[in-house]
C-alpha cells in the first residue's frame, strides 16, 4: 500500500499552470484602494490520515468429500487426489483461460510440437526456458524424459503406466514393451535431444493437437528426480513419492504447504509457476468434509467458496440463482461380476438384460437430479472438430433412444424367467456393492424395491452393501484376481480422452483393459474396437465415430453392463468469486485456480 501511495504521489504531482495572457492596464483607470485584510480565524488542527488496511490474502476454499492418499498422479485412485494434483502440477500443455476462452496452450513447452519429418510420427517439443520447480530449479527435457521413464518403470507398474504407453491420444514407440520388460529404454520413443528439446516418436500418424492433448494429463506431469529417488524403495518396487507434503515438489500454480491426511490441505501461490501471471489467488485450501450438509452450512457461513448440492438440498435451493447445473463426464452403471462361482446367474446374458429393462431410469434420474442414460459414451464427447457431439450422432442413428429409456417391466420379467430356466434355479439373491455417495444410496434403494416388484419378491432379493468410496473401488478392482469380488456394483466411469475420441469411451469394456470395474469377457467388443483403432483410421473421425456407435449398439443388445444415468452435479459459487471465464467450461471446468476474489 505504501508503494502504491508513493507511486500515486510521483505520478500525480503539481501540474504546470496554463499561462493566460494578461490584459494591459489602462493608465486612465484609477485603481481602487485595497480592502484591509481581516484577521485570520484560528483553524482546527487537521487529523492525521488513517493508514490504509492491507488487503486480505485471497484464499480460495473448496471442500473435498473424500481424503487424498497421494499427490502422485500415476498412483491416483479417487477424484480428490486428481483435484490436489491439478493444483501442483504443470504439464507440457494445458487448457488455460486466454482472452475469455479455454485454450490448449504451451506451458512447460514453449510452443506447439514440431512434426520433424512431415509424417506425423516424430515430434520435437521445445521446452519453455522459464519452466521451473517451486524451488527455482529448471524443468528441462531431461526432466521430462526421466519422469516418463519412471512412469513406465516395469518394476513399479503404477496404476496408469499403461495409459502413458498406449491408450491415451497417442501410442509411443516401444513404451508398452518397456513397461512389460521386453525391451531396453533406448528403444522407446522418448528422448531428450538436449536440455531444451524433447523428442516423441509415435507408432502411428498424429496431429500436433493430439500430441498436445496427450501431454496435458496429470499422469504426464514431471517428477522431481532427487526427491523421487529418495522416495524409491531399495528394491525399486515401490515409492512414497507424493505420499506426504515433504515428498512432493510443485511445478504448478500452487505449492503444498500443509497436508494433514484426512483433514485439510493448504497451498500457497507458486511464484515460480511458468504462468504465474494468470494466478490471482494467494492461496488455496481444501478441507476434507465428508458430510454434505456440513459442507452446505460452511458455504452459507462464508467458510467455503463453492459447494455441490445433494439431491435433497436441491429441493430447497432449486430457485436460487447461484445454482448452476454442471454436466459430468461420468456415467453411472451396474456392473456384474460374471465370473462368480457362487452366483453363476451373474454371468448369464438374459439376467443382465432383465436388469437392463427393469431399470426405471426416468424415475431414478428425477430422484437423483441427473439425466437418464441408456448407453455408454459421455454426452460431453465430441465426435468431430466442428463440435458435433457423439450423442447427437447416436440420436440420429436411433439405437439409444428407447421408449421410456428402456424401462419395460414385461420384457424384464420375460428375460428373468428365461435366465432362471437356463441357470436351473428358482430364485435369486444378490448383493449390490455401492459407495456411500448420496446418489448411490438413491439408486440402490429404489431398485431394491422396484426390481423385487418386477421379478417377484418370492423369487428375487437384492441386498445392499454400502462402503466408503475407496473401499468400494478396491473391492471392484479386485475382480481381476478374485472371481467372487462382488455380485453387482455401481460404477462411475469415463475416460478423459473419449471427450475428443468417442471410440475411447468403450475401451474399458475390452477384455484386456488394465483397470476394469468388472471382469468383461466378450471378445467381440475387442474385435470391433481393434478393427477401428488402427493406423489406417487413426485420424478418420467418421470411421471411429461409426465404430463407436456399432459397439454401443452391440453392448446394449447384450447388456455388457447396465447404464443408469449421465451424472450431473449442481453447484453454487460464492458471490465474491470472479471466474476466469465467467462460467463453467467443459475444458477448463470451473477454473478455480485462475479465479479472483473481489474485495
Amino acid at each position: 500500500a505504501l508503494v502504491m501511495t508513493m507511486a500515486l504521489v510521483a505520478c500525480g504531482g503539481d501540474k504546470p499552470t496554463s499561462s493566460t495572457p494578461t490584459t494591459p492596464s489602462n493608465p486612465t483607470q484609477s485603481s481602487k484602494p485595497t480592502e484591509p485584510s481581516q484577521p485570520s480565524q484560528p483553524t482546527e488542527p487537521s487529523k492525521p490520515a488513517e493508514p490504509e488496511k492491507p488487503a486480505e490474502p485471497k484464499i480460495f476454499r473448496r471442500a473435498e468429500s473424500t481424503a487424498a492418499g497421494t499427490a502422485y498422479a500415476l498412483m491416483s485412485q479417487v477424484e480428490s487426489e486428481s483435484n490436489l494434483q491439478s493444483l501442483i502440477n504443470a504439464k507440457l500443455y494445458q487448457f488455460l483461460p486466454i482472452d475469455g476462452k479455454s485454450v490448449l496452450s504451451p506451458v512447460l513447452a514453449a510452443e506447439a510440437p514440431i512434426d520433424v519429418n512431415g509424417d506425423g510420427k516424430t515430434w520435437n517439443i521445445k521446452m519453455n526456458p522459464n519452466a521451473k520447480w517451486e524451488n527455482g530449479e529448471a524443468i528441462t527435457a531431461e526432466t521430462m524424459e526421466y519422469s516418463l521413464k519412471v512412469a513406465l518403470d516395469p518394476k513399479l507398474v503404477m496404476q496408469y503406466a499403461g495409459t502413458v504407453a498406449k491408450g491415451s491420444y497417442i501410442t509411443i514407440v516401444g513404451a508398452q514393451d518397456y513397461l512389460e520388460g521386453k525391451t531396453a529404454w533406448e528403444n522407446v520413443g522418448i528422448k531428450a535431444l538436449d536440455a531444451q528439446t524433447l523428442q516423441i516418436v509415435t507408432a502411428e500418424e498424429n496431429t500436433a493437437t493430439l500430441v498436445m492433448r496427450n501431454f496435458s494429463s496429470n499422469i504426464t506431469a514431471p517428477v522431481y528426480q532427487p526427491l523421487f529417488e529418495k522416495c524409491l524403495s531399495a528394491d525399486g518396487l515401490s515409492t512414497t513419492y507424493g505420499a506426504t507434503k515433504d515428498n512432493i515438489m510443485s511445478s504448478g500454480p500452487f505449492k503444498l504447504t500443509k497436508w494433514v491426511q484426512g483433514s485439510i490441505r493448504e497451498f500457497e501461490k507458486n511464484e515460480n509457476y511458468v504462468r504465474a501471471d494468470l494466478i490471482k489467488l494467494d492461496g488455496y485450501v481444501q478441507p476434507v468434509v465428508e458430510d454434505a450438509n456440513t459442507r452446505l452450512q460452511m458455504f452459507e457461513s462464508g467458510e467455503l467458496h463453492n459447494v455441490s448440492l445433494t439431491t435433497a438440498a436441491l429441493k430447497d435451493y432449486g430457485d436460487d440463482p447461484r445454482v448452476v447445473t454442471v454436466p459430468s463426464k461420468y456415467i453411472r452403471n451396474f456392473d456384474f461380476c460374471g465370473t462368480s462361482t457362487v452366483n453363476p446367474i451373474l454371468g448369464n446374458e438374459n439376467f443382465r438384460l432383465a436388469c437392463y429393462y427393469a431399470t426405471d431410469r426416468a424415475t431414478i434420474a428425477k430422484l437423483s437430479g441427473d439425466a437418464p442414460a441408456t448407453a455408454y459414451i459421455s454426452p460431453l464427447a465430441v465426435a468431430f472438430d466442428d463440435g458435433t457431439t457423439f450423442r447427437s450422432l447416436a440420436a440420429k442413428a436411433g439405437y439409444d433412444q428407447l421408449d421410456n429409456y428402456g424401462y419395460d417391466p414385461a420384457k424384464a420379467k420375460a428375460y428373468f424367467d428365461k435366465a432362471l430356466q437356463e441357470v436351473g434355479v428358482s430364485k435369486v439373491e444378490v448383493t449390490l456393492l455401492c459407495s456411500q455417495n448420496a446418489d448411490h444410496k438413491v439408486i440402490s434403494e429404489y431398485i431394491q424395491e422396484d426390481w423385487a416388484k418386477i421379478f417377484g419378491a418370492d423369487r428375487f432379493k437384492l441386498n445392499i452393501n454400502s462402503q466408503p468410496s475407496a473401499t468400494q473401488l478396491a473391492q471392484k478392482r479386485s475382480c481381476k484376481t478374485d472371481p467372487n469380488a462382488y455380485d453387482i456394483t455401481i460404477s462411475d466411469y469415463t475416460r478423459a480422452d473419449s471427450m475428443f475420441d468417442p471410440l475411447k469411451g468403450v475401451m474399458q469394456f475390452k477384455t484386456t483393459y488394465s483397470s476394469p470395474n468388472a471382469p468383461y469377457t466378450d471378445t467381440k467388443i475387442d474385435e470391433m474396437y481393434n478393427a477401428a483403432d488402427t493406423a489406417e483410421y487413426r485420424l478418420n473421425l467418421e470411421v471411429r465415430a461409426q465404430a463407436a456407435m456399432e459397439i454401443e449398439k452391440y453392448m446394449i443388445e447384450h447388456a455388457t453392463s447396465v447404464p443408469v444415468i449421465y451424472n450431473s452435479t449442481y453447484q453454487m459459487v460464492a458471490d465474491d468469486i470472479e471466474l476466469a471465464l465467467g462460467e463453467y467450461d467443459d475444458q477448463l471446468g470451473w477454473g478455480f485456480a485462475y479465479c479472483d476474489i473481489k474485495q
